[in-house]
């Protein structure tokens, strides 16, 4: 691990190529230190005071070169804090004990994301907290209510922003992160301790056997990487001169820079050796160089996933199209938005021809060989609703059957599933669809949980048929029966009437689990998955034989061994408006 985090001996260091003078200086006691300078350019000092006596006092760095004089905070700095208008750094020992040390996160192809807003779990008065002050803080997320509520779920959680944000710029949400080594102090019961109670959460949801993921934002803000490095170090320019704003949100970083890949990279390992963070996803992805992603791959451990999206407002420097290329045999998945667009139609009820023919291109992984752009589905993050735009309640117009049908409709495609918070709950913003500074909206009330138990019951019942069922699970390709061999993954059925006289916005499929399993279980263990977006009901024609309704979207009720008061269906299915379901032979 790099001396950018792991300081032994009370060892600092401060990239500063240019300075002719660096010193360190200790706020509190009035001392100071001088620093020598490396090849690199790094200097670095050991003062002669012991960790404990250091904890949680304000220090800074004063870089000479030439004449001028500046005060540096430092841009790794493990707390941040502002004092009197201005940015001070803190040192901070980090030394907090693990508890669920043996957790291990499972593969990617095995989890469900639930992307959430940490305080939002906590924030609302309905939320049931070990103490008043923790609503709306990390160790509110870690109250017994609400992992209890996410253990049954059985979800890999993944976190907006949590580093150190520029409050104005960033918002609520945090995504304009000032550093990446210190954590936002806001969330936080002990704000000096801010770090150790993210740590106290993350751990807390690992003895429940969760996953965690956080979003980074590298892609612009780094104020304090700015201030200690320079704007042309940490910036990059175009080729007229004029610096890039591929984000919206400011000037874009300069990732092939080496010394900025290397702080990243230090960056992400810190987080995942001493936060045991088990993935990341990179805001605007698209914005990082290619190299510094494929570095990425490579530097750290095979277990943490990796996630970005593959777009920008300009300036990018990879794609889609990438998934198949350069970034073919790297662990790298994005967000899918042919997924998301397609479905976000069809769960409204308002898709045609060419919109139903992209949605089934996305269902089985968006795969090159379908006009896609992914060689296997675990490059594909599927979702309808993020923190971005409206939530799924309010895009289905609070539909309970819309939203369960969209739910069913992502965790029943190829690929990696992710729920937006709240889903499974009716959460709403009230049409809203940017709430990146409304802490008023970004909160679960707690109470719709009990209003919609049958829902989420359902949806936890759900998520546990998926990973149960290796049908959802291909690695590859999936090969559709084109009526020439026996040899098929995916059989499409469209409703009565079709071509010319079918309902455009539903659609049913067969499925055989993958290939890798014998051909007696494949054929013994068919699935047939029913969706209807359409403002009618539609039928399908079944194939011979007797089937039992194993995912009853009228009703929102999931049983694995089928519904004894649910008649089995045989020859064909009338499936209602805004509807799913899931079947299985009934023998």
């Amino acid at each position: 691990m790099d001396w950018l985090f792991w300081r032994k001996n009370n060892k600092f260091s401060l990239y500063s190529p240019d300075a002719e003078e660096v010193t360190l200086v200790i706020d509190n006691l009035n001392k100071h230190w001088s620093m020598k300078r490396d090849a690199r350019g790094s200097w670095t000092v050991k003062p002669d005071i012991p960790d404990q006596q250091l904890n949680n006092l304000s220090y800074h760095y004063r870089v000479r070169v030439g004449r001028s004089v500046r005060k540096v905070v430092d841009p790794m700095a493990k707390r941040l804090a502002i004092v009197g208008g201005e940015y001070r750094s803190f040192f901070q020992q980090l030394d907090f004990q693990h508890k669920n040390n043996r957790f291990s996160a499972p593969p990617i192809d095995k989890i469900v994301i639930y992307e959430s807003h940490l305080p939002a779990l906590s924030r609302h008065p309905s939320a049931a907290v070990n103490k008043e002050i923790y609503h709306g803080t990390y160790l509110g997320a870690a109250s017994d209510y609400v992992l209890d509520h996410l253990q049954h779920l059985d979800v890999a959680v993944e976190f907006l922003p949590l580093h150190y944000s520029d409050r104005k710029l960033g918002g609520d949400w945090g995504y304009y992160s000032v550093l990446y080594s210190a954590m936002r102090d806001d969330f936080a019961v002990d704000k000096e301790n801010a770090n150790m109670e993210v740590m106290k959460t993350i751990d807390a949801l690992h003895g429940r056997d969760l996953p965690v993921i956080l979003d980074v934002v590298f892609n612009h803000g780094a104020e304090l990487w700015v201030k200690a490095w320079g704007e042309n170090v940490v910036y990059r320019k175009l080729d007229g001169g004029g610096f890039c704003h591929g984000s919206g949100c400011g000037a874009t970083v300069k990732t092939e820079n080496s010394h900025i890949r290397k702080a990243m990279i230090d960056t992400l390992l810190n987080l995942v050796k001493q936060f045991r963070l088990d993935g990341f996803r990179f805001d605007l992805g698209a914005l990082h160089d290619k190299r510094t992603m494929l570095e990425i791959d490579k530097r750290l451990p095979k277990r943490v996933y990796l996630i970005a999206e593959p777009w920008a407002l300009g300036g990018n420097q990879w794609g889609k199209q990438d998934m198949s290329d350069g970034f073919a045999h790297t662990r790298w998945a994005i967000w899918n938005d042919d997924f998301r667009e397609s479905a976000r139609i069809f769960a409204q009820g308002y898709g045609d021809y060419q919109n139903r023919d992209r949605l089934m291109r996305s269902i089985v992984g968006s795969h090159v060989k379908d006009g896609g752009w992914a060689l296997r589905p675990q490059q594909s993050i599927n979702y309808i609703s993020c923190h971005d735009g409206r939530t799924l309640a309010d895009l289905v117009g609070g539909n309970k059957h819309r939203v369960f049908l969209s739910i069913f409709l992502v965790l029943t495609s190829q690929g990696i599933p992710m729920l937006g918070e709240g889903s499974e709950m009716l959460y709403t913003k009230h049409g809203h669809d940017n709430s990146y500074d409304r802490p008023d909206l970004n909160q679960l009330d707690w109470d719709s949980s009990t209003q919609h138990r049958d829902l989420v019951e359902a949806v936890g019942r759900l998520v546990a048929l998926r990973k149960q069922l290796k049908h959802f699970q291909y690695k590859g390709h999936l090969k559709a029966n084109n009526q020439k061999s026996g040899w098929w993954d995916i059989d499409w059925i469209y409703p009565t009437g079709y071509p010319h006289h079918d309902n455009v916005n539903a659609i049913a499929y067969i499925i055989r689990p993958p290939r890798r399993y014998q051909l007696w279980r494949r054929t013994r263990h068919l699935l047939i998955i029913l969706l209807n977006g359409s403002h009618s009901g539609v039928n399908f024609q079944l194939p011979q034989g007797e089937w039992k309704v194993i995912v009853d979207g009228l009703r929102i009720k999931v049983n694995p061994l089928g519904f004894g008061i649910a008649p089995n269906a045989k020859d064909h299915y009338h499936l209602q408006p805004g509807t799913c379901a899931m079947l299985s032979p009934a023998r």
